[in-house]
């Protein structure tokens, strides 16, 4: 029986080679292994077909023709992809039984399975499942080979199906519906609108309109001076729950109570009522997924999310060095934890300066980083065991790397120690505060700043200076009051957001969704997009023009204000991913045929197109030109079947102006006419 292989990725694919019984054999588009054949995906390598490419008027963007719904739905070969799906079919007429190697997921299932039926297949389908490239874990998966069409795997084929449909239908009609709409005012770019992308837009407008709207509110805090005898300290005061002068968020905001509140206590004797002072460990940070080290090294050096995917891509396939990057874990597999010597040596031999810190490792030490139960699809990225010049690395390579290969180091050292001191005063019925932290052992600290791994940290909440030195003292000890400051104080506005940021708040999004079905389905599924999408929809923001850099923070622009402005709630809402996915979740367990999942949202998308023709938008136009024909209506830049042209915008109007005059180089050439 001659077995067809087809992996998601190049690199799967000599995973399951390399652990197939015979010798390998490698060529340009698979990998021979005794009977069997593996070759490759290279993600998803077919793609939803342009309206264009159902019916060729629909190249001229017009009202009359949304919502374009399919009937009979086409996938096209990817221009970069033909010559491999080509290979497959070849393949596929040579096989006996097809063995799906899809990543263990939804899109996993889809983009093979999709593949399958491009091209009739008619051939028994079964299914392995892979979520780690160790050796032994895929040999056991080969071991446990199933039947594709299982319902498992029926239902995350038809939950992604459904999935990458209605995200067709919702950002194509709607992207359309807000543009037309906007050219009829005078607009001459695209507005363009999708699931994901568009609350993430949203994120960004309401940010920095409260921030722009926001209106600082004077509040104070009260800094007591203390005598002890054995020596002096600062504490700061804590209000009581039924204290007056407080806001909603517990700030004193009335300063003749502050005045008060300093004048009991100044100079009067106090009690010790609180000192404790407490060992505590601290472990190392888990590995990176994806977004974690986006989000560090946009802090650390103001990296993008893409340049990041982009370094990690190179790492993983031009240099080899650390593993597959588009993961949304942080855990690894005990297997790992076996391979680890191994790595080490790799580690120590492409990075020399770091061979001081790989020579404190203790690799019999396993943090909570190894975890079997929760590795996902992928674990966390981690370096790999290959050997290569670090030096030939970009700037940006060279300092990922670094970040991944200390984050792994890391795992094998102590947990960080120190002592946690807690001190509480009562003077005159207040209570006044401060803690701290003391140093012991830096332990997995060491490895990422050692000028700092003895430095205490602060808590801003009881003390602003946690360097100060507390003295020796007991719980019913007198402390004096030398003196109260009164510290003037204003609230301060959100911050802009930055790529660390905004990432942040995707993968959070149930932070900003209400209803409370949506809200927990938003959390289970880690926000919205995925490790692989969400650096991508970021560019394309900043590529319509609704973003605008400056330095690391990201602003909206008029044009992107303008369209969450026009936009109703429902269409830029983070709870439609949630409720979508509660729907697909039915699809998934058989529970909803997909087609009655597209056909609900097909009423939804109704709706927001015939929304999106009475919108009322703010967007940048350019400056008008007054149509020379009715004197009334103005000019419009529109894509016809043989290029750009201007047309009036009294087209429909009663009565209607049907001039219309050829482009120059983006201006309306009315001398031709």
């Amino acid at each position: 029986m001659k077995r067809l292989f087809i992996a998601e990725k190049p690199s799967l694919a000599s995973a399951i080679a390399e652990n197939l019984p015979g010798q390998a054999k490698k060529e340009r588009t698979h990998i021979a292994v005794g009977n069997d054949i593996v070759t490759w995906c290279v993600g998803h390598i077919l793609e939803q077909a342009m309206p264009e490419d159902y019916e060729e008027r629909y190249k001229r963007w017009t009202f009359d023709d949304l919502p374009i719904v399919p009937q009979q739905w086409k996938l096209l070969p990817k221009e970069n992809c033909k010559a491999q799906l080509s290979a497959i079919k070849s393949l596929l007429q040579g096989c006996d039984v097809v063995v799906n190697a899809g990543d263990p997921d939804r899109e996993g299932q889809l983009l093979v399975d999709e593949v399958l039926r491009f091209f009739g297949n008619r051939k028994p389908v079964k299914r392995v499942l892979i979520n780690d490239y160790n050796a032994e874990k895929v040999r056991r998966a080969l071991a446990n080979i199933q039947d594709n069409a299982e319902q498992q795997f029926k239902g995350w084929y038809e939950s992604a199906l459904a999935r990458s449909r209605f995200d067709w239908l919702f950002g194509l009609n709607l992207s359309r519906a807000y543009t037309l709409r906007a050219r009829e005012i005078g607009y001459d770019g695209v507005l363009s609108v999708g699931r994901v992308q568009t609350p993430t837009l949203g994120l960004v407008v309401a940010r920095d309109l409260a921030i722009e709207n926001f209106k600082s509110v004077p509040f104070y805090t009260l800094t007591a001076r203390l005598k002890h005898a054995g020596g002096e300290f600062s504490a700061n005061w804590r209000a009581q729950a039924n204290q007056e002068g407080l806001d909603e968020n517990g700030r004193l905001t009335a300063a003749a109570i502050a005045q008060a509140l300093a004048a009991k206590i100044g100079g009067k004797l106090g009690k010790i009522t609180k000192y404790e002072k407490t060992p505590k460990t601290e472990g190392a940070p888990l590995p990176f997924s994806l977004s974690s080290l986006q989000m560090a090294a946009n802090d650390e050096f103001g990296y993008s999310a893409q340049a990041v995917l982009d370094a990690c891509q190179a790492l993983y396939e031009k240099h080899k060095l650390t593993s597959y990057p588009r993961t949304d874990c942080n855990h690894l597999s005990a297997e790992h934890h076996t391979d680890a010597p191994n790595v080490l040596a790799a580690i120590v031999a492409n990075c020399p300066d770091l061979a001081q810190l790989a020579a404190k490792t203790d690799l019999k030490r396993k943090s909570a980083a190894f975890n079997d139960e929760k590795v996902t699809a992928h674990h966390a990225i981690i370096p790999t065991v290959a050997r290569a010049n670090v030096s030939a690395l970009s700037d940006t390579e060279r300092n990922i790397h670094d970040m991944i290969v200390r984050a792994w180091l890391a795992q094998f050292f102590p947990p960080c120690q120190f002592l946690q001191t807690g001190i509480e005063v009562s003077i005159e019925g207040e209570t006044f505060a401060a803690r701290g932290k003391t140093p012991v052992s830096p332990g997995w600290r060491e490895i990422y700043a050692p000028a700092a791994a003895g430095e205490a940290e602060e808590d801003d909440d009881d003390m602003e200076d946690a360097k100060q030195t507390f003295p020796v003292m007991q719980q019913g000890d007198d402390a004096q009051c030398l003196k109260c400051d009164i510290n003037n104080r204003k609230t301060t506005p959100p911050p802009r957001f930055t790529e660390k940021l905004l990432l942040a708040a995707m993968l959070d999004i149930h932070k900003h969704v209400t209803d409370p079905a949506a809200k927990k389905r938003l959390k289970e599924g880690q926000g919205i997009g995925t490790e692989a999408t969400r650096a991508g929809i970021i560019e394309e923001l900043k590529r319509r023009n609704f973003f605008e850099p400056k330095g690391k923070q990201i602003i909206s622009t008029p044009a992107g204000r303008g369209l969450i402005a026009a936009l109703p709630q429902h269409a830029k809402d983070p709870a439609l991913t949630g409720i979508c996915e509660q729907a697909l979740d039915l699809v998934e367990l058989g529970k909803l045929p997909g087609v009655d999942f597209i056909n609900r949202n097909v009423a939804l998308i109704e709706r927001l197109v015939s929304d999106a023709r009475t919108a009322s938008l703010d967007v940048p136009v350019a400056q008008a030109v007054a149509c020379p024909s009715c004197k009334t209506g103005r000019l419009r830049r529109l894509k016809g079947k043989n290029g750009f042209f201007w047309g009036c915008s009294n087209y429909k109007a009663d009565p209607k102006c049907s001039a219309s005059f050829p482009d120059a180089r983006g201006k309306p050439n009315i001398a031709r006419t």
